[in-house]
């Protein structure tokens, strides 16, 4: 019984450390975000900021799936806000004065959730992203025919991604 009590007691204690960090890393990107959509220039600093946030949802997906006790369903949808924001400082020409390195680190980065659809790899992902398409959402909205508008995507991509569109419609 003592035995019992003593473990109970040291796995609460383990998940609220868990959660402390947790709340710790959440806060550390929120603070990141807010300074980032605060920038005026949208150029150095405001990359910087979406950077601190971006590696710190990178350690909470890594910390939630280090423990089945952690579930963060909300995680999803800041990232694509957080690559919704990314996007639109790329349009606003705040990478331009990146290296040719960092540019493309950057465009990798926040242009990953696109590859979830069949039919896009991560050329494709990265010349739809300079587009100002960063999410399958936006993707979905845009639809097979305002595909046409999308300079740089050969025949067989647009196909493709017509294909997958069109299931992704089907199976909702």
């Amino acid at each position: 019984m003592h035995d019992d009590l003593t473990r109970e007691l040291a796995e609460r204690e383990f998940r609220h450390a868990i959660a402390l960090e947790l709340r710790d890393i959440a806060r550390r990107a929120r603070r990141a975000l807010l300074i980032a959509l605060a920038s005026d220039t949208h150029g150095q600093e405001a990359l910087a900021e979406l950077g601190v946030a971006d590696r710190a949802l990178a350690e909470l997906d890594a910390l939630a799936a280090q423990h089945d006790f952690v579930a963060l369903p909300m995680l999803a949808d800041v990232r694509r806000g957080v690559d919704r924001l990314a996007c639109q400082l790329y349009q606003d020409g705040a990478c331009d004065g990146l290296d040719e390195d960092a540019h493309e680190a950057f465009l990798n980065r926040h242009a990953r959730g696109l590859t979830a659809l069949d039919g896009i790899g991560p050329v494709t992902a990265r010349r739809l992203f300079a587009h100002g398409i960063s999410d399958l959402d936006q993707l979905r909205e845009l639809g097979a025919e305002g595909l046409d508008e999308i300079t740089g995507l050969n025949a067989a991509t647009l196909a493709r991604i017509r294909t997958s569109l069109a299931a992704d419609a089907d199976g909702k």
